[in-house]
Formats: structure tokens, C-alpha cells, sequence
């Protein structure tokens, strides 16, 4: 009698493991897949559907808002920093402080996002799954964890090198204002040397910028 009931209580188990399974597939697949992170919650009764893995979707919740708060803090710093608008080639050589700290934040933000990937990695490697829950799963994460963070790398990395070549320039045109005037955005230089070290730089930080409009007009799904 006692086998028996053990064998009911083993199949009934296994029966609403396989029902949250389904259910949660489900979820995943059709709502967060298809809103984001930031666009969908559990309800109350969801999770009660789905069990345990409610926790694993808390993971993919959880480390995506980090992800988008370090891109909001950023914009925030930016935007702080760069209070008072563009800067003119004829006066960037008095704006190397606030060029070096948004080099600095840039800098930072990159690493933020290191330091989410890698707790999430750790904390989905953690995850018990069976191999159906496992895929579904791997789809999201990579939606909403690997993919958003990796773009955030990418944006970081060419603002960074925009604001890293517009610093180098910074510390030219500061070095050399007494030989480098600027007169109806036309720049006159005497000196040959300095005029194609001038012209290296301006070439580069125009590149360089036209990279990082380009990736800034394509990263604005970033905003979470």
C-alpha cells in the first residue's frame, strides 16, 4: 500500500513539474520574449503556475534592469557633464577636464557592465533546467542579458574613442595655442610640422565622430 501511494505522490509530482515546465516555456516564449524585460511582470498567479521558475525568470529581470540603470546613470552623467552643449574646435582646448571625465565615465560604464554580465552569467549557471526549459531559456537571456549588454559595450567603446581622440586634440590645441588660431571656423598654422599633426588629429576626431552619431543613432533601443 505504501509503494502505491508513493508511486501516485512520484506521478502526480512529475505531472505539475511538467505543467509549470509547459507553463513557463510558454511565458517566456510569448510575453518576454516579445515585450522585453522592462515590458512584462509575473503576476501573482503566473507564478503560481510556473512554480520555481519564477526565479528564473527573477534572473533575467533582475540583472536587465541593472543593465539599462547603468545606461541611465550614464546618460544622466553625460548630460550633467556636457551641460553647456557643444564644444567648438576653437575652444577645446580649454575643455580637457570635462573631456577627461566623460573619457572617465565612459570608462566606468564599460566595466559596470562587465562586472552585471558576469553576476548574471554566474547566477544562470546556477539554474537547475531540464534541456526544454534550458533552450526557451538560453533564447531570452541572450535577448535580454548577453545582446543588451554586449551593445552597451559597443556604444561605450566608440563614444570612448570619440572622446579619447577629442582629448588628444584637447591637449594639442592647448599646447600650441599661441601658433594655432582659429578665424570663421577656418584654422591657420604657420608651422608645417604642427599643421599635418593638426590636420592627422582633425582627420581622426571627424572619423571618429561620425562612427559614434552612426552607433548612437542605432543603440537608442538601448533605453530601457
Amino acid at each position: 500500500m505504501l509503494l502505491i501511494l508513493c508511486a501516485l505522490c512520484t506521478g502526480a509530482c512529475r505531472k505539475q513539474e511538467q505543467e509549470q515546465r509547459k507553463a513557463f516555456i510558454e511565458f517566456l516564449e510569448t510575453e518576454l520574449m516579445a515585450a522585453g524585460a522592462d515590458g512584462v511582470q509575473m503576476s501573482e498567479e503566473m507564478r503560481k503556475k510556473v512554480g520555481s521558475y519564477s526565479g528564473h525568470f527573477d534572473v533575467i529581470v533582475t540583472y536587465s534592469k541593472e543593465l539599462g540603470d547603468i545606461n541611465l546613470r550614464l546618460v544622466g552623467e553625460k548630460t550633467r557633464i556636457a551641460a553647456n552643449g557643444p564644444v567648438p574646435m576653437e575652444k577645446l582646448g580649454s575643455e580637457r577636464v570635462r573631456i577627461e571625465q566623460l573619457v572617465a565615465v565612459l570608462s566606468r560604464s564599460v566595466q559596470h557592465i562587465d562586472a552585471v554580465k558576469a553576476k548574471a552569467d554566474a547566477a544562470k549557471a546556477a539554474l537547475k533546467q531540464p534541456e526544454d526549459v534550458r533552450a526557451a531559456f538560453d533564447r531570452a537571456y541572450a535577448k535580454e542579458i548577453s545582446e543588451y549588454a554586449a551593445a552597451s559595450q559597443a556604444l561605450y567603446v566608440v563614444q570612448k574613442d570619440f572622446y579619447a581622440e577629442a582629448l588628444r586634440m584637447s591637449v594639442f590645441l592647448e599646447k600650441h595655442k599661441e601658433k594655432v588660431q582659429f578665424k570663421n571656423k577656418t584654422v591657420t598654422i604657420d608651422e608645417s610640422t604642427l599643421l599635418n599633426e593638426y590636420n592627422v588629429l582633425q582627420k581622426s576626431l571627424q572619423e571618429k565622430s561620425q562612427k559614434m552619431q552612426a552607433a548612437l543613432a542605432a543603440g537608442r533601443s538601448l533605453a530601457r
